[in-house]
């Protein structure tokens, strides 16, 4: 039996037991509709027979009204995203990642056994929308077109049907294969609903409120014009199981047409939300002020995108994309992860401008605020994998195995010392490929009542959200004008913060006259890596002229030291890092970090945001661990340890009006 039919195999086992669960609550709410129309049926019985709904399962959850973290995967792709299946994940589907998310060991493309150390709390499976129809035609013996040269050609793992696939999204009007989408493209949207079910059967399955939340989810992934690797790509999470019965793709049209879509088709009881992910690979057409094929923004359309995309993606394994040194900042910890170096005049693609960082969008949505009355650059933050293995928030530094199945598989590829298959089947050169410059991944962690979809997905969308490098440490800000310079050693100062003050996330109101916000901070660190160094506040604002600033300010230092009053800096600490074993000085830093902030340069009249950054202490990077695995050189070009760091949401002011 071939991988392809064992997948379909395994597929139709899924379909068969999933259609018994999916008539089983369908009888139930037949039941629930007859017992509100017909008093004669005995309540007592009806309740013993039918299967509890999703809601009553989520009522019976318990509640903390000042929340818990729970740390979640939001960016993760499976065998049913066709450039996995291209790189050799036949075989990792949504289910088997759910499993993965859960906890269990599963095998990695590369036939390695893998394990996260601990299980997530929440994930979601965002295959990319584009080909998920010629994915289904080309694994799936029974539909036309699966003996076409491009499926033959998917099937061997050839990248050239890959590329050809894609390159259609480019074209204008967007244009899909004939030999397997026919002259309309028709067959190929309709295979989607196939793979789109199965993807919603696999979170319905491992959905338990409580303990575990899977949220139905998918990737929209168009292209940007200039080519070079150039994405802009949104994750689109929905908040239950009520969603649209297909997903929208690029094919269908730019960003702009999937907020509408959205809007037009996740009615009722559907909720949906789309992060952005790693702006610096958008060549800049994120944060320009502009909609993504380069149209002038519209007031209908600068709102749509202010309800929809609430949050961004900070970090994942193709880079930082908080901020870089030398680009509207002088910021020294902006240098990290970064996998390009500053474009130059002219040029935009495959280099980072100015638009490229989310700290420079968070400082131009205060003028898009002045201007349009609403701030569509107005987003918390989250962190992801982008893990095309199949295995949600595989981001430890010391184990990591690569993220493309055979792509990256070996260390030798990572290091760059030996090309990896897709780069050389494209001509690329070892210097082209910058699988070298990326990195095990992120996460998003989120402050939430409970473990269920309604309070995960809530807390998502009102940006009561952190992103970690990867650890699982934690952040926790507030911000108000009553607050002590001491509320952060207050017993109850969570409940204190959400009294008097707005959370991660949230809108300072106006400013009371002569009082200036104090921020209350909170970190903890991740028992599983390195202590705690500092923390560090980040403030963007506008000036009266509309010109835009921002400066960074250590706030609490790790063993006792304080911040020096001229550079608002902490001393160094002193951690280290053997480089020959990777062991920390696990001595040296803090487990926790808190402190009350006051913004001393406040102005009631300048628009601004705040955010908290925790950096930890010096870990060794993956590839230091790569290159003990392959008994080479650490590559000169490259750190031998990093700083693993999180980032808390932003909280807004807004200036009022004159």
């Amino acid at each position: 039996m071939n991988y392809v039919t064992s997948l379909t195999n395994s597929h139709l086992k899924h379909w068969l037991l999933v259609a018994g669960i999916a008539a089983l609550f369908s009888c139930s709410e037949a039941k629930d509709d007859s017992l509100s129309q017909v008093s004669e049926v005995s309540e007592s019985s009806s309740e013993q027979t039918r299967s509890p709904t999703i809601a009553e399962l989520e009522a019976k959850v318990k509640r903390d009204p000042l929340k818990q973290a729970y740390f979640g995967e939001l960016h993760l792709h499976t065998a049913y995203s066709l450039d996995a299946y291209i790189f050799g994940n036949t075989m990792n589907d949504p289910f088997t990642a759910y499993r993965f998310a859960k906890g269990e060991e599963v095998k990695l493309p590369t036939g390695i056994p893998k394990k996260i150390v601990e299980p997530l709390d929440f994930a979601a499976i965002t295959d990319h929308a584009e080909a998920l129809g010629e994915y289904e035609i080309c694994t799936n013996p029974e539909m036309d077109g699966y003996d076409s040269e491009t499926c033959v050609g998917v099937r061997k793992n050839d990248i050239k049907p890959f590329q050809d696939i894609f390159a259609g999204i480019s074209k204008t009007p967007a244009i899909r294969l004939k030999d397997i989408c026919g002259e309309d493209g028709k067959p190929c949207q309709v295979a989607v609903e196939a793979p789109w079910a199965r993807i919603q059967r696999a979170a319905a399955e491992n959905y338990e409120p409580g303990k575990f939340t899977s949220l139905v989810a998918f990737e929209f992934s168009a292209n940007a014009p200039e080519g070079a690797g150039g994405m802009m790509h949104r994750n689109v999470i929905f908040k239950s199981d009520t969603v649209p019965d297909r997903v929208f793709s690029a094919f269908e049209g730019p960003a702009e047409d999937l907020h509408k879509w959205l809007e037009q088709n996740c009615t009722g009881d559907c909720s949906v939300q789309a992060i952005p992910h790693n702006p610096n690979f958008y060549w800049g057409r994120l944060y320009w002020g502009k909609n993504s094929d380069g149209s002038e923004f519209t007031q209908e359309i600068v709102e749509r995108r202010a309800r929809i995309e609430r949050l961004v993606e900070i970090m994942q394994i193709k880079g930082n994309s908080e901020c870089q040194n030398g680009i509207m900042t002088t910021d020294e910890e902006c240098n990290f992860e970064l996998v390009f170096e500053k474009c130059p005049d002219g040029e935009n693609a495959g280099c980072s401008n100015d638009y490229a960082f989310v700290r420079n969008g968070l400082k131009f949505g205060l003028k898009e605020q002045q201007k349009w009355g609403v701030n569509p650059f107005k987003q918390g933050f989250v962190g992801a994998t982008d893990n095309h293995n199949g295995t949600p928030s595989d981001t430890a530094e010391d184990d990591f195995e690569g993220h493309y199945a055979n792509n990256d598989g070996t260390p030798e590829v990572r290091l760059g010392l030996k090309a990896n298959p897709t780069a050389e089947a494209m001509g690329m050169s070892g210097d082209d490929d910058p699988t070298k410059l990326y990195n095990p991944g992120a996460l998003t962690g989120v402050w939430a009542e409970s473990n269920t979809r309604t309070d995960i997905w809530d807390a998502l969308y009102r940006r009561e959200t952190f992103a970690t490098s990867g650890t699982r440490a934690k952040v926790r800000v507030f911000a108000g004008y009553d607050f002590t310079d001491n509320s952060h050693k207050q017993s109850d100062w969570v409940k204190l913060g959400y009294e008097k003050g707005v959370p991660q996330g949230g809108d300072l109101s106006a400013a009371p006259e002569n009082q200036k916000p104090k921020l209350i901070i909170w970190a903890e660190r991740d028992p599983n890596s390195a202590p705690l160094a500092k923390i560090q506040v980040i403030k963007g604002w506008m000036d009266d002229k509309g010109d835009l600033h921002e400066f960074t300010v250590d706030v609490a230092c790790s063993d006792g030291a304080v911040p020096n009053p001229d550079t608002k800096r902490c001393p160094d600490n002193g951690a280290s890092v053997n480089l020959q074993t990777c062991e920390i000085s696990n001595e040296k830093g803090a487990s926790n970090l808190s402190a009350t902030w006051e913004d001393e340069s406040f102005s009631a009249a300048e628009s601004a945001f705040y955010y908290v950054r925790v950096i930890e202490n010096p870990v060794c990077r993956w590839s230091m661990y790569d290159a003990k695995k392959a008994k080479v050189e650490h590559p000169e070009e490259l750190p031998k340890t990093i700083k693993e760091r999180v980032w808390s949401s932003p909280i807004w002011y807004e200036a009022s009006a004159k």
